[in-house]
């Protein structure tokens, strides 16, 4: 047997986290036990970018970087990339950039946002050795802390390669967050700032093409576009794809569903199990930062006007009423074609909601204290009258869902597809400093009846069946059979020009 005896701690970094991390778990100690609860009123939501930039001006980084991936796409673990309240990304949380003490109304926060200051100074004395220490409720124990050091001096010792200190205190971190829950994590600099891409809403992927060879009965990269993100990561053509997320791949998905699994809101990311060939499978984390533009399409047919809505951004609305203004012609019921919708900003689905409702409970926000805000249609109503259905499919996720849950339950549309994908989680984005965040899930969304969308997802009234291609016209046919057995009121909408 060969022994090695450990090296003194000698590089000058580590030492100043080692101190560092001792400093704050003794420290914890008697803060946690002296901390008062923070209790703050919730003001109305904030909605104008300017308000919203205003808030944000102590660093350099855009509204799109204080809130989380909201609705996330239902692949991002998914993402959708939560949902927020206020017009900015889903599960954003723009307070946590500045200290003002005060909810916006898309605060997701549980506890304060005071930082933890320690003074040496006036910390209490250790416990001799062989002393058990007695920690107050939620505090580190210095022996954690101690196991923790012990951890990392030996992983700079003994393993096979050399490993900066930054890099361990990071996949530490990363760790933790990951082992919480599918939508926490830890944002380097590079994710942080990758997030700015979330205030468009755009979609994005990861630059691959995927395809199941039936002679490896495996789903293989068939390429992989040159400097894009999955090549960064380090996959190679020819690579076999086992697993996204927590979806295992097999010959019953199909190619739509490995696309969906795979794309997302831009700026979040795939866990994606990965193997050379079927050698050694490997985590490799992907995100998606290759934009894909998403255009909102609209149609009429048969007196049907049918709108894609591909994903929730800050300008749904207006770009809702563009796509019926080119219409140019009126029409008598109205698809809203939520397929394939990962979400995005919370705020933009109440605005295409009170298009149709008037002061109707559109989704209810609940974290660890209870409900902490009931989010309401806003305005007059556009179409209050208007004959409206929902079209949605497995991967229609988050704040898709929102919209599709407070129509069914208002009474106001009948939904039409197939069980929603069931991601109603909010991740709000606490920056640890100026480069980097962590991405925490910290509320579930309720419908307005107080159910549960996450896991459950939202149940169609008119299942579909067959090829997913002939979805829209098995509505428009059931609609006809509506139309003429006079369940809808058929008063033609005025020409869109009005709107």
């Amino acid at each position: 047997m060969v022994t090695q005896r450990f090296k003194p701690l000698s590089n000058p970094t580590f030492k100043r986290h080692v101190i560092v991390l001792a400093l704050w778990g003794i420290g914890s100690l008697g803060y946690a036990a002296s901390r008062p609860t923070v209790k703050v009123p919730v003001k109305p939501p904030v909605t104008s970018a300017a308000s919203v930039s205003a808030k944000t001006n102590k660093t350099s980084l855009t509204p799109a970087i204080t809130q989380a991936i909201a609705g996330t796409n239902p692949t991002a673990v998914p993402g959708s990339v939560v949902n927020a309240p206020n017009g900015i990304p889903d599960g954003a949380d723009d307070d946590n950039l500045t200290d003002d003490e005060a909810d916006d109304g898309g605060e997701v926060d549980i506890t304060s946002t005071t930082p933890m200051v320690t003074n040496p100074a006036n910390q209490p004395i250790a416990p001799a050795s062989g002393q058990i220490q007695q920690v107050a409720l939620g505090a580190v124990s210095p022996v954690t802390v101690e196991k923790f050091v012990k951890m990392i001096d030996i992983i700079r010792q003994n393993y096979v390669t050399n490993v900066d200190d930054e890099s361990l205190f990071a996949n530490a971190m990363a760790g933790t967050l990951a082992a919480l829950d599918p939508y926490s994590e830890y944002l380097d600099a590079n994710a942080f700032e990758n997030l700015r891409l979330f205030t468009e809403g755009d979609i994005g992927s990861i630059g691959v093409s995927v395809s199941f060879h039936a002679d490896v009965d495996s789903w293989v990269f068939d390429d992989v576009l040159p400097n894009s993100p999955a090549a960064k990561a380090g996959i190679q053509r020819g690579n076999y794809l086992h697993q996204i997320n927590d979806n295992k791949l097999d010959s019953t998905r199909t190619s739509q569903d490995v696309d969906q699994l795979l794309t997302g809101i831009a700026g979040t990311t795939a866990r994606l199990l990965v193997s050379d060939k079927g050698r050694r499978k490997h985590l490799v984390v992907v995100q998606r930062t290759l934009l894909q533009q998403q255009a909102m399409s609209a149609n009429i047919i048969n007196g049907v006007a049918v709108v894609q809505i591909p994903v929730f951004q800050n300008n749904t609305q207006q770009q809702f009423l563009m796509a019926l203004t080119k219409l140019n012609q009126p029409f008598n019921v109205l698809v809203l074609d939520l397929r394939n919708n990962p979400g995005g900003v919370l705020s933009a689905a109440n605005d295409i909601a009170s298009l149709f409702m008037n002061d109707k409970v559109v989704v209810k926000i609940k974290n660890r204290q209870g409900i902490q805000e009931v989010m309401r249609t806003h305005g007059k109503a556009q179409f209050a009258d208007l004959p409206l259905v929902v079209l949605q499919n497995r991967y229609s996720a988050s704040a898709a869902e929102v919209l599709a849950s407070a129509l069914q339950n208002n009474q106001r549309a009948k939904v039409y597809g197939e069980t929603s994908y069931g991601k109603g989680s909010i991740q709000s984005i606490i920056p640890i400093n100026d480069n980097e965040a962590v991405k925490l899930t910290v509320a579930h969304y309720y419908s307005s009846k107080g159910e549960k969308i996450d896991g459950v997802g939202v149940k169609p009234d008119v299942a579909l069946t067959g090829a997913e291609t002939s979805w829209q016209d098995q509505v428009l046919a059931d609609l006809q059979t509506t139309k003429r057995s006079n369940q809808f009121l058929l008063k033609p909408t005025p020409t869109p020009q009005s709107f």
